[in-house]
């Protein structure tokens, strides 16, 4: 068993940095798909939380901190506000999509789930972003077997 052992220990040592980068080169496919899973279950994770709120969420109504004056100006990209619930601060993006019921408010409508840890706006639940976690979870696991069945 020692001698196993000390077998092992050597043949690390002969391994050299262009063998390893070598290993590495030649099963970087698998590896961007592995790590294109990871992603995806990141994704599929949050929008299983959101779809559970969108569904089972209970209705509150939060104080609203900070919003947008005018919803003119708003990108699709900007316009957040900040609300109270449970003494806690939310930050929310309102977008143009929910602008309209933050700008110039005291109070909005929400969904919580039972924790109210988390904050939606009704209607903010999106089926294609629950979809779009599997769609990258397929193609990553296409990507994996790629990588595996086509070594460099």
């Amino acid at each position: 068993m020692k001698n196993k052992k000390l077998e092992f220990v050597r043949r690390i040592k002969n391994v050299t940095f262009l063998e390893i980068k070598l290993l590495f080169i030649s099963n970087l496919l698998t590896l961007a798909g592995l790590l294109m899973l990871v992603i995806s279950s990141f994704i599929i994770w949050g929008n299983l939380i959101d779809r559970d709120i969108n569904e089972n969420g209970i209705k509150i109504i939060a104080k609203i901190i900070e919003s947008p004056l005018s919803c003119k100006k708003i990108t699709k990209r900007g316009g957040y506000c900040k609300l109270v619930y449970n003494g806690k601060i939310y930050v929310e993006k309102a977008g143009k999509k929910f602008c309209h019921l933050v700008s110039g408010k005291k109070e909005v409508s929400m969904l919580t789930n039972k924790e109210g840890d988390k904050l939606l706006f009704p209607g903010q639940y999106d089926n294609f972003e629950f979809l779009s976690g599997f769609l990258l979870a397929l193609i990553s696991i296409g990507v994996i077997i790629k990588g595996y069945n086509n070594p460099f």
